[in-house]
């Protein structure tokens, strides 16, 4: 299970899902994919920003044979090319292709389209989420299970990802449990809906996270053949909780709860506090008792809480400046570099060459892909700027600033963090404001960017001199960057312009 915390602070806040025609899964495993260009098979080092989600699952019993496995996946609405309707709203696509693999067989497949739409693009925030699920019905085995999601709307926009996959039978000769299955809310609920099961509505929390915006643990499973009762005491059976930390030493145990069996087979729902658990990785162990044999089984499985104020002066994880001035952070997402491919890697060391080092360059071209996936997580933890807390700020801008280099400013020839915009926006962060001239008689297209704060004030001035769109530098003020007194030649060939250039 990977490391999902800098997704898992976003999704506390979130509060959009996007209900459609399935059910949903839990047993989480991040997928973090670059998207493919258009005409790309694969993923390489043209591609131009990252499109990911996270998909989970949950195995749980059929029939003797069979296993009902499901599956959610969950994306961020921001990430989705949202276009106009007839109407005045807005929509936006993704389609998911989820695949079960034997071998080189594709054994079982599913295609869905899920639809999004909202009134106003004011609508839309960077926290919130979209959701999907299926399922597929299998026999045992170990499988692949690969799911690929795309935007219909924009073709350059796909992300796909692989696990290996164990699928167990659920005999009737032994007292078994399904996956725990983790949720935000579980009501009871009779109506139809994707996310109704047994009578109730689980409502999906697939980054595991909990903590002030979400205080309560929910959980929902299915415990399979209790025996039935030949005694008063027998026709009970007991469930008990308890919480590890990633050590495995108990942290809280829960009130045992005794139930009456239903049947052979029973659902267990419940809520769990845990917003009193200081950020760290727990599990939740669950075992039950059938009181008629005797006989206990158990489940666990792994959960996260983030409370930011343990990471402030005075909080349960607050360090000095002395304790953690060695211990930066590779960022919340740091697990997803082990699952990552080597062209992955090499492309986010690419993106990261304007604040490289040639030694760091000349290192990380030696190492094998092992080596690089350690290296960058290295590379990004000594520029932490925040050490001692989980979050990777810098990391977290400067990539984020690769995305909209990339979105906003991609040239003819290259692409947009390679462009001069795009390195600037990179080295120097966003401009404190820009001033825009489109094409006129006069003038060619060009762009004035302020920064105030910067060596007491600088500009950068773009011309798109070859009339192909793409901006070049051709003046700055900054030190060290390309100076040209004449530069106003490349605006305008008579130098004519109702703009004031004086100063620069």
């Amino acid at each position: 299970m990977l490391s999902k915390f800098k997704i898992f602070v976003r999704l506390i806040y979130t509060g959009l899902l996007c209900v459609l025609l399935f059910q949903s899964g839990s047993f989480s495993q991040e997928i973090t994919e670059v998207i493919n260009e258009p005409d790309a098979n694969q993923v390489s080092a043209d591609t131009e920003f990252k499109f990911n989600f996270s998909v989970d699952w949950n195995r749980f019993r059929y029939n003797d044979s069979l296993t009902y496995f499901e599956f959610t996946a969950t994306l961020y609405r921001t990430l989705l090319k949202y276009v106009p309707e007839e109407d005045g709203s807005f929509s936006a696509k993704f389609l998911v292709d989820a695949e079960l693999i034997d071998g080189d067989s594709v054994i079982a497949k599913k295609q869905w389209l899920n639809i999004n739409k909202v009134d106003s693009l004011e609508q839309i925030d960077n926290n919130q989420r979209l959701y999907c699920a299926n399922s597929f019905i299998i026999g045992p085995g170990e499988y692949q299970f690969k799911i690929t999601i795309s935007d219909p709307n924009a073709e350059d926009r796909e992300a796909a990802g692989i696990f290996p996959v164990t699928i167990t039978n659920f005999p009737e000769n032994e007292l078994l449990l399904s996956d725990l299955q983790f949720a935000s809310s579980i009501q009871k609920d009779t109506s139809q809906s994707i996310f109704v099961k047994n009578g109730y509505r689980i409502m999906p929390n697939p980054m595991t996270l909990y903590g002030i915006g979400l205080p309560i643990l929910y959980c929902y499973n299915e415990i399979y053949n209790l025996k039935t009762a030949t005694t008063d005491s027998g026709a009970k059976y007991i469930v008990n909780y308890s919480i590890l930390d990633k050590d495995g030493k108990l942290v809280k145990t829960l009130p045992v709860k005794e139930r009456t069996k239903p049947g052979t087979s029973s659902v267990e729902v419940n809520g769990i506090n845990v917003v009193t658990l200081i950020s760290g990785p727990y599990f939740l162990l669950m075992e039950v008792e059938d009181k008629e044999t005797g006989e206990k089984v158990n489940a666990q499985r792994k959960f996260f809480v983030y409370r930011e104020g343990d990471f402030a002066e005075g909080g349960a994880l607050y360090k000095s400046r002395e304790e953690i001035a060695e211990e930066g952070s590779p960022g919340l997402d740091a697990d997803r570099y082990d699952v990552m491919s080597e062209k992955e890697i090499d492309l986010e060391f690419e993106y990261a060459t304007y604040i490289s080092s040639s030694e760091e360059r000349s290192t990380f071209k030696k190492l094998n892909l092992d080596g690089k996936r350690n290296f960058i997580k290295e590379f990004w933890a000594k520029r932490d700027q925040s050490a001692g807390t989980p979050a990777n700020e810098y990391k977290q801008d400067y990539l984020g600033r690769v995305t909209l280099a990339n979105r906003s400013y991609k040239g003819t020839f290259r692409s947009g963090w390679k462009s001069d915009r795009g390195r600037i926006l990179l080295v120097y962060g966003k401009p404190d404001e820009i001033d825009r001239f489109p094409f006129s008689t006069e003038n060619k297209p060009y762009e004035i960017w302020h920064y105030y704060s910067i060596q007491g004030g600088v500009v950068f001035i773009f011309v798109d001199r070859r009339d192909m769109g793409d901006m070049e530098l051709v003046h700055s003020t900054a030190r060290g960057e390309l100076y040209d007194q004449d530069w106003t030649r490349w605006i305008s060939p008579t130098g004519v312009s109702d703009y004031d250039y004086s100063g620069y």
